[in-house]
């Protein structure tokens, strides 16, 4: 288990702004490092993202890793798969990860340290119910979800909640187009570690206060189509809940890099330490099994 603070190549996330200045820099200069990119579950094929890090005083861009070798064994170190690479960094297998399992992966490349990681595949988590309703508050409607599911006895649990949300979009002409996001929730349980601030497009949380029990959670979404123009155009497709059991790697990891995301752009904030699990490099190899419930 580490901490880094240089900056790397994440694969989930999106285009930021922030403030920067100029610090004189007297340390010792830290060489490019391997950066692995993996949330790994079952029901995906492999996929790896490779690149290299940056020096701190390095000011060129961060660079995809074409030309490396990528490898995943199983818990007896035995070869499961090569990796070939796909475009852009990207290392794809034949394969699916099975629930249950031990994984590690090594990556080596030409001139860079190479580097390892673990993580297993967690069993999967049974949704027995799912409820909505609606609710306003004074001119915002929102759909209110309750998920109710048992979790393991006697085994710690970490779980990530998403809600994606398709829209169909026709216009005069008849032409369709098709629209696929996460959907925003208000989370108001204390369960979740991000509960009582505004909207989030994902919520974690951990078993410690029901372990073994059946547990409900609830949420919030606001109106989906409302913000958009031309309402009457626009069709809901699906609504689909994603209830994911995570590891506990996968949950550091998702949790240090929501704290990163809501700190960037802001002048005042503390330097975020952003989890990684990977030996002589940067990133994450960490497992989700995900457990799906088409709400609409």
């Amino acid at each position: 288990m580490k901490y880094i603070r240089i900056i790397f190549f994440i694969l989930i996330a999106t285009n930021f702004s922030s403030c920067e200045k100029v610090i004189p820099f007297t340390g010792e200069v830290t060489q490019p490092k391997i950066v692995v990119n993996s949330l790994f579950q079952s029901n995906k094929l492999w996929k790896v993202h490779i690149s290299s890090s940056l020096s701190v005083i390095d000011t060129g861009t961060l660079s995809n890793l074409e030309n490396a070798s990528v490898l995943i064994l199983d818990n007896q170190n035995n070869l499961v798969e090569v990796l070939s690479h796909d475009s852009l960094g990207f290392y794809k297998g034949t394969t699916i990860p099975q629930a249950g399992q031990q994984y590690s992966i090594e990556v080596s490349a030409p001139n860079y340290l190479s580097v390892t990681a673990e993580d297993q595949l967690p069993n999967s988590i049974n949704i027995s119910n799912v409820d909505t309703s609606s609710s306003s508050i004074g001119d915002n409607e929102r759909m209110d979800i309750s998920i109710t599911f048992t979790d393991p006895i006697n085994f710690s649990n970490f779980y990530r909640l998403e809600i994606e949300v398709g829209l169909i979009y026709e216009d005069d002409f008849g032409t369709m187009e098709y629209f696929e996001f996460p959907a925003s929730m208000i989370l108001e349980d204390p369960v979740f570690e991000n509960y009582g601030g505004g909207p989030v497009e994902q919520g974690l949380f951990t078993d410690n206060s029901f372990d073994g029990e059946e547990k409900t959670i609830e949420i919030q979404i606001d109106n989906i189509i409302k913000e958009f123009d031309k309402v009457d155009k626009l069709e809901i497709d699906h609504i689909t809940l994603f209830l994911y059991n995570i590891t506990e790697p996968t949950y550091l990891f998702s949790k240090s890099y929501q704290v990163y995301q809501s700190a960037t752009g802001n002048p005042f904030a503390q330097p975020v330490q952003v989890y990684s699990n990977v030996t002589n490099g940067f990133g994450i190899f960490g497992g989700a099994q995900v457990n799906t419930y088409d709400i609409y």
